[in-house]
């Protein structure tokens, strides 16, 4: 699942992860509620959540999706990658971290860390 308030990236997130891997992206949220209303039905194993969202931000959305049952492994990503927003994604319980602007190049190290191994095309 892919949580970002914009439009275009979650749809290129999307399309990213389709075509680079073995992903099937089952929903993407455009809010921080929209997200918390979706997960318990998708059932997703990993979302990329926005940190900066206007309302509930990634931080808070992260939070409350790692405070339930059987939560997926979650990885934030932000435009800004500062230590600020690394230290704020550690503590809501993220299990990664992703700037933005180093998606595709990071992609792979970040799932090879949370899943053992890829399973995208080299």
């Amino acid at each position: 699942m892919v949580v970002d308030d914009s439009l275009q990236f979650a749809s290129a997130v999307a399309q990213f992860l389709a075509c680079n891997g073995d992903f099937e992206v089952l929903a993407s949220a455009n809010s921080g509620g929209e997200a918390l209303a979706r997960t318990p039905a998708e059932q997703p194993d990993l979302m990329f959540i926005d940190i900066g969202m206007p309302g509930m931000n990634g931080f808070a959305v992260a939070s409350l999706i790692k405070g339930r049952g059987a939560a997926p492994k979650i990885v934030m990503m932000t435009l800004e990658d500062s230590e600020e927003n690394r230290i704020g994604a550690m503590a809501a319980g993220a299990d990664g971290f992703l700037p933005k602007d180093n998606f595709a190049h990071g992609l792979h190290a970040v799932v090879d860390l949370l899943f053992g191994t890829s399973g995208l095309n080299k």
